[in-house]
């Protein structure tokens, strides 16, 4: 648990992978040069992450500081030495304190015998399972007449695993219960199913006389109606047959990817052409792109739920912009003669890596080895004509590699590979996953579900989520399911306190639509197939506008002034890391049509994509601080720890004129993170396409700099400490590339700290800069009173497309009072670093009056 990178910050894994393999794709995969600028800095850096991680959590002791400290490589790469006695064990189990008073119904744990009927307030008598004893509250409420307010309970879970096959449903009339572990005792909620098992063994793959043993258990009448998208053996996940062989807990591209040959058969045209929404008011006006909201429903994006997405616009725009499609096949000459591969999942890398989708096989012609699919493409919001990297799973004749399963739903027998040698032992214990969703909270605004919490408990084993339908939440690259192992819509003060969520196949916790009051805090989320917490909201049409009659029904629109969207939730000193192994476009946070969100202190690293990720600028509010990213990026491309995006205006009465309506969000604000932009990222911040209102301000961002483009703008940088600045090219600290529509739109860039790696590197880079004209030049942006630092103290910049020295920049009057000075030593970097972000603030940011 906890490992990071094999080649250092600046991992090469792949150096530059080229996409374009025979008829792959066009594209490109790359990822930053160099293992790591410098081993004296890489490490000072990575050491002080390390100091930096003790001060957010190191009340979560030795166990998981030692999975920060491996995961920096602290070790392999600087010869440090873990120091066991230099923090307090890990809490086995937390450790709260059992109610004095109101209802409470104590639930015994699968496997448990218990005498006599179960009762409330008696610990001795418990309920066989968590249903039960939800239904004995409201029995017990009903009886007394009392609403849930007046009679708060709580529900007690006894040591071991309390499986929940069928989602637990808390509506309203629960409210106000909290599920909590016995103090001390570790107690699970698991969306998986016990299995009874009986092995024969089969023999080797007939496909492969090379593989392991396969042995079959018939399970008829064991109620896997679903199939089994999952298996636990001993609580690990079982691998489905694969090729390549692959863990997705292990494997980091490109192993266990086909990066050498496919050739993909191109979109089928649908039945039906876009319907396009495109409204001429409101409008944005300070930009120059983005300025009104469109999109397109159905078409080729009547595959996604709801079919309304802004990549089938009439005209989309940003970088790389086209209309959505996806390829409909796949060829590889080295396909083994399948048998049946129906039901079977292609997994495949979008061209750049900006996400992977999956599709699910429904054809196959066995004399051109082609595989074909009417449904999937839809994980990502991005299209294309063809794919990148793949691999291929649930296929019998790919059952070859211990740990692997294939099911066979229609004669109920499970295969198994033993990773010992003979058939698995008695003792070992075998779980289908069959359960998505193992907690679902929902109200309505008027009658919400108030009061939940969750605490000490481990939520683990809900099945993968890829191929359930998924919509397009905003302008953004994103495409997401509505789902999660926790799933809150409707909701006022829930709370997720000091519990554990692992092992969940698709996202672990979504909150959509209204809520209010929200808090997670405390937790771990590790081994997470998609993401980690997703906030998604619904808006409505503009009454009178074009499209409201397409609209409404999807509960999309310009409108956000409904109030159905998660506010004000607080995500705060959470330990997130080891997420995206299925869906790679995922992050630890995501947000789309959701404001005045609070991210502090958490602790996010080992990921596919960027640590948090604002799909629009719907509202603004949010504050992103003091928390600790790096190993982000892992296995894409153009993005960062911290991404957004700004395609697609929304009104809300929360903006830059709130109360009144407005299309421009109130500023982001961003704030002392310490932010490693390693691995695939192209900076540490990426503020991409139209962009704008953010306050960034002293944060410690390694391989940073700032970054304006498509219309982006109002994105104010000071006071960041950036030591071998990157936005996209080596050495850049400033990057602007927006042209700003009106004087009362800018950008900002002062007070910074950046460091170069190399002489002769281009400081700050103007594209709509012209040297002739000196209004022009010092109209780029509000810039000034830097610090730049490289080994000659000589910079220069690109104006348009001319280079002048920063001498001659500032003697047109812009960048007045900034500096230039040889690069200062490692541990001075790290002693600016340490002024910047300490000492913390309060890890208790209240929430907003709402």
């Amino acid at each position: 648990s906890g490992s990071g990178s094999c080649q250092g910050f600046r991992s090469q894994m792949a150096l530059t992978v080229a996409v374009a393999l025979g008829t792959l794709s066009t594209g490109k995969y790359i990822v930053g040069p160099g293992a790591h600028y410098g081993e004296p800095f890489d490490c000072a850096v990575r050491e002080y992450a390390y100091e930096y991680a003790q001060h957010l959590q190191g009340w979560r002791g030795a166990d998981k500081m030692r999975e920060v400290f491996d995961s920096l490589e602290l070790a392999t790469l600087c010869n440090v030495t873990f120091d066991t006695h230099a923090l307090p064990p890990t809490p086995k189990a937390h450790v709260g304190v059992l109610p004095t008073a109101g209802v409470v119904a104590y639930v015994a744990a699968h496997g448990t015998v218990v005498d006599g009927v179960p009762s409330l307030n008696d610990s001795g008598t418990p309920f066989q399972s968590v249903h039960h004893a939800v239904q004995a509250i409201r029995a017990e409420r009903a009886s007394l007449g009392l609403a849930a307010a007046e009679a708060p309970a709580t529900i007690v879970l006894r040591r071991g695993t309390h499986y929940m096959t069928n989602t637990l449903e808390l509506t309203p009339e629960d409210s106000h219960i909290k599920f909590m572990n016995y103090p001390g005792e570790p107690t699970a909620m698991s969306g998986a199913k016990p299995l009874r098992t009986t092995w024969k063994e089969v023999g080797k793959n007939p496909s492969d006389p090379s593989s392991g043993v396969i042995y079959s258990a018939d399970l008829s009448g064991q109620g896997l109606v679903g199939g089994m998208p999952g298996l636990r053996v001993d609580g690990k996940r079982g691998l489905r047959a694969s090729f390549p062989d692959r863990n997705p807990e292990l494997s980091i591209f490109p192993d266990g990817w086909v990066t050498d040959g496919g050739d993909y058969s191109p979109p089928i045209p649908p039945a039906k052409n876009e319907t396009y929404v495109t409204l001429s008011s409101p409008m944005l006006h300070d930009k120059t792109m983005f300025q009104q909201y469109m999109v397109g429903v159905g078409g080729h994006c009547a595959l996604y739920d709801p079919p309304v997405s802004y990549w089938c616009s009439e005209d989309p725009s940003g970088g790389g912009a086209f209309a959505f499609r996806v390829p409909s096949g796949l060829s590889y000459k080295e396909f083994k003669s399948y048998k049946d591969p129906t039901g079977a999942v292609v997994v495949a890398w979008r061209p750049a890596h900006w996400a992977n989708w999956m599709f699910e096989v429904d054809s196959w012609n066995d004399a051109t080895k082609t595989l074909g699919w009417t449904k999937g493409g839809f994980q990502g919001a991005r299209g294309n004509n063809k794919g990148a990297e793949w691999y291929i799973e649930n296929v019998y004749e790919e059952l070859t590699a211990e740990n692997e399963f294939y099911y066979d739903q229609d004669t109920s027998t499970l295969f198994y590979i033993n990773n010992e040698t003979g058939a698995p032992s008695a003792d070992m214990q075998f779980e289908a996953v069959v359960n998505h969703t193992i907690v679902s909270l929902k109200g309505t605004q008027s009658k919400p579900v108030s009061g939940v919490s969750f605490e000490g408990i481990t939520f683990r084993d809900a099945a993968y989520t890829y191929m359930e339908p998924h919509g397009v939440p905003s302008g953004g690259d994103w495409g997401l399911q509505r789902l999660g192992a926790i799933f809150l819509e409707g909701t006022m003060n829930v709370s997720i306190k000091s519990c554990l969520v692992t092992r969940v196949d698709g996202n672990a916790i979504m909150v959509s639509g209204y809520n209010r009051g929200t808090v997670i805090e405390k937790n771990e989320f590790v081994w997470i197939g998609d993401s980690v917490i997703a906030a998604w909201g619904y808006t409505a049409p503009l009454g009178g506008s074009a499209g409201d009659d397409v609209l409404a029904q999807y509960k999309s629109g310009v409108d956000g002034r409904n109030g159905e969207q998660p506010r004000g939730v607080l995500v705060q000193q959470n330990f997130i890391h080891e997420l995206g192994l299925f869906e790679k476009q995922s992050s630890p946070f995501f947000q789309a049509k959701s404001c005045q969100n609070v991210i502090h202190q958490n602790i996010m690293f080992n990921m596919p994509r960027a640590g948090i990720n604002f799909n629009d600028g719907f509202g603004g509010g949010a504050v992103v601080s003091e928390n600790l990213g790096y190993n982000t990026c892992r296995e894409s491309s153009d993005h960062a720890v911290f991404n957004s995006w700004d395609r697609q205006p929304f009104l809300t009465d929360v903006g830059q004129n709130a109360p009144d309506a407005d299309l421009n969000p109130a500023y982001n604000e961003i704030s002392r993170n310490f932010f490693i932009g390693n691995y695939g990222a192209s900076m540490a911040i990426d503020n991409d396409d139209g962009s704008s209102y953010y306050h960034i301000t002293n944060n410690f961002e390694v391989y940073g700099g700032h970054k304006s483009n498509f219309g982006g703008h109002n994105k104010i940088r000071s006071g960041a400490l950036i030591p071998y600045s990157r936005v996209y090219q080596e050495g850049l600290c400033c990057r602007i590339n927006s042209n700003w529509a009106s004087a009362n739109v800018t950008d900002a860039y002062y007070n910074n700290t950046c460091i170069q790696s190399a002489d002769k590197l281009v400081g700050y880079s103007f594209r709509y800069c012209d040297p002739n004209n000196v209004n022009n030049v010092t109209n780029l942006g509000i810039i000034h009173n830097n610090r730049l630092y490289n080994p000659s103290g000589e910079m220069t910049l690109e104006c348009g497309t001319k280079s002048l020295t920063e001498q001659q920049f500032q003697a047109t009057g812009a960048d007045l009072g900034t500096t230039i000075a040889k690069t200062p030593e490692d541990a001075v970097i790290v002693n600016w670093a340490k002024a910047l972000l300490e000492p913390l603030s309060s890890p208790a940011i209240e929430l907003n009056q709402w």
